[in-house]
């Protein structure tokens, strides 16, 4: 989100990002939904209607940026909903703007190439400073310092979206090497490293998920979450695949031009800490759907493509155990579920953990949590051995 703010803002658009959701926002959006909505749309709505009761709001003047997408995921309602709920709350002169995944999020803004690359490369970037944060913040010897240290390489990125992107990007990537280079740690006694898959909202949103990723740390683990460029990546592939099934040429080849550039900024951007990095480099979208062909029929989409493909990722990457977070009735959660136990048998038994967020606040999560942590500090050291 910070990132498409100092996109917009490069661009001369002011921009908010919401204050992050708490139980007040979960409320709201809990009085307002039908109750039968994800997790997400939930807080997500909460977040936007606290906003808007503000007295400094004035809808006439704002624009709200809700994504959507094709396909059976209520993503793709969310919109729709928040439409709705705007209008019925006096919210009508509000705007929402809803780029779409099925183009893979083109035609944005006055200047879209630019905005895409703006947005691009912050992306990568944070997406390399949340992996730099996993992985030093459990060996950390001053509390809290690993936090303080990606906050300000945060800001430093940010600040280099807002120049323009390009060499300010990666001269941010290069401070950042710097400094959590000097960072200092305590790697003697190894912990069992958890990929983290499941719905991109939960998998990024601390209160949703119950701060999950904190939660393995405190358990004595390390995570690797999945990033949220794979999400990016797969648009691409979906679209330029459908694009030369039905013969677009054109939107195939722009489409393969935009991926190209894609992958060369974040090779890029990777460089300056992949020396930091237990896997700096992510395996392209192509190879996690080679990986799901056996179980799942890619053309069929959803997020299930990256959460089966990327378990089955971090499995042969030597990872000990997975975690596979979703909200309550999620379609593409439940069909990842449902596959685990195939999946498991193939990837040598490994630890696999389904985590079911509704608004309730209750999952059991620190006892089921504490017994995955033992088979996966088991399987670890089995396979060291």
């Amino acid at each position: 989100c910070y990132v498409v703010q100092a996109a917009l803002e490069a661009h001369g658009l002011p921009a908010e990002v919401l204050p992050p959701p708490d139980d007040e926002t979960l409320e709201i959006g809990l009085g307002l939904c039908r109750g039968r909505e994800c997790l997400p749309c939930f807080i997500t709505t909460g977040d936007i209607i606290r906003r808007a009761r503000q007295p400094d709001f004035d809808p006439v003047r704002v624009q709200l940026l809700m994504p959507t997408t094709a396909g059976p995921c209520r993503f793709g309602q969310y919109s729709a909903l928040q439409r709705d709920l705007l209008d019925r709350n006096g919210l009508g002169g509000m705007d929402i703007i809803s780029p779409n995944a099925e183009n893979s999020y083109q035609g944005f803004g006055d200047n879209p190439t630019k905005m895409r690359k703006l947005a691009w490369q912050g992306t990568v970037a944070v997406d390399l400073l949340q992996k730099l944060v996993h992985e030093y913040r459990p060996y950390e010897l001053n509390r809290g310092q690993t936090d303080q240290v990606y906050q300000q390489c945060l800001k430093q990125v940010l600040e280099a979206v807002r120049e323009g992107g390009g060499k300010p990007v990666a001269r941010a990537m290069q401070w950042a090497a710097t400094q959590f280079e000097a960072l200092p740690v305590d790697r003697s006694e190894p912990r069992p490293v958890i990929g983290l898959v499941g719905e991109i909202y939960l998998r990024f949103n601390a209160y949703g998920n119950q701060d999950i990723v904190r939660q393995v740390e405190v358990a004595g683990g390390e995570d690797i979450v999945a990033t949220m460029k794979e999400g990016l990546y797969l648009t691409n592939w979906y679209y330029k695949t459908m694009a030369r099934k039905l013969g677009n040429y054109l939107d195939f080849l722009t489409t393969f031009i935009v991926d190209a550039y894609q992958r060369d900024r974040e090779r890029k951007l990777v460089k300056p800490v992949e020396h930091l990095l237990k896997f700096p480099h992510e395996s392209p979208i192509e190879v996690l759907i080679e990986h799901i062909q056996p179980y799942y029929e890619p053309y069929l989409a959803t997020e299930a493509i990256l959460s089966m493909g990327k378990a089955i990722d971090f499995a042969r990457l030597g990872l000990s155990g997975i975690l596979n977070v979703m909200p309550f009735s999620c379609m593409p959660g439940i069909i990842t579920a449902g596959m685990a136990p195939r999946l498991r048998h193939d990837l040598d038994k490994i630890p696999w953990l389904d985590v079911i967020y509704d608004a309730q606040g209750g999952t059991n999560l620190n006892t089921r949590l504490e017994a995955f942590m033992y088979q996966t500090e088991q399987y670890r050291q089995r396979r060291a051995g």
